[in-house]
């Protein structure tokens, strides 16, 4: 059987913010703290282990793109 490909939007886990996430985020929410502190920066991220809820959640309000 053919392994399944993981087709959901943390497939691909590495995200930047956008300037609305840098605006309007003052804290982590369902980050890590770490990981909101390097979006700020505007480093790239892995964001595998976020909350399903919490993707959505940045990429319907576009506060985040991908990533390199």
């Amino acid at each position: 059987m053919a392994e399944k490909k993981e087709n959901t939007p943390k497939a691909n886990n590495k995200y930047k913010a956008t300037a609305e996430y840098k605006t309007f985020r003052t804290n982590e929410g369902g980050l890590k703290k770490e990981q909101h502190e390097k979006l700020l920066k505007g480093e790239s991220v892995d964001l595998k282990d976020a909350p399903d809820a919490e993707m959505q959640h940045l990429i319907a309000n576009n506060l985040i793109n991908k990533g390199e």
